[in-house]
This record gives structure tokens, C-alpha cells and sequence, in this order.
């Protein structure tokens, strides 16, 4: 049986808040807006964590 540890970081975690967040500003966008969302936030023009 395996024991359970506590984790200090947890990637799945961290990644599915970010997904979330992503989401729900897409959500109320333009195809055009979310385009240029997304470039920002791989230009790193906006940070989301």
C-alpha cells in the first residue's frame, strides 16, 4: 500500500485553477478578444497565477 504524502506544490491543482480562470475570462469574449487574450498571456502581458 502506498502512503499518501503532503505535497508543498500540486501541478494538477495549480494547472485546473489556472484552466478555470482562463475559462471564465473567455467565456465573455469575442473569437477576436480571445485571440488577443491569449497572445498577452503567452507574451506574458498578463500573469494569471
Amino acid at each position: 500500500m502506498k502512503t499518501m504524502t503532503k505535497k508543498k506544490f500540486d501541478s494538477v491543482n495549480f494547472f485546473r485553477e489556472i484552466k478555470e480562470k482562463i475559462g471564465k475570462e473567455l467565456f465573455k469574449m469575442t473569437l477576436e478578444e480571445q485571440k488577443e487574450f491569449l497572445r498577452k498571456i503567452r507574451s506574458g502581458e498578463i500573469k494569471l497565477s
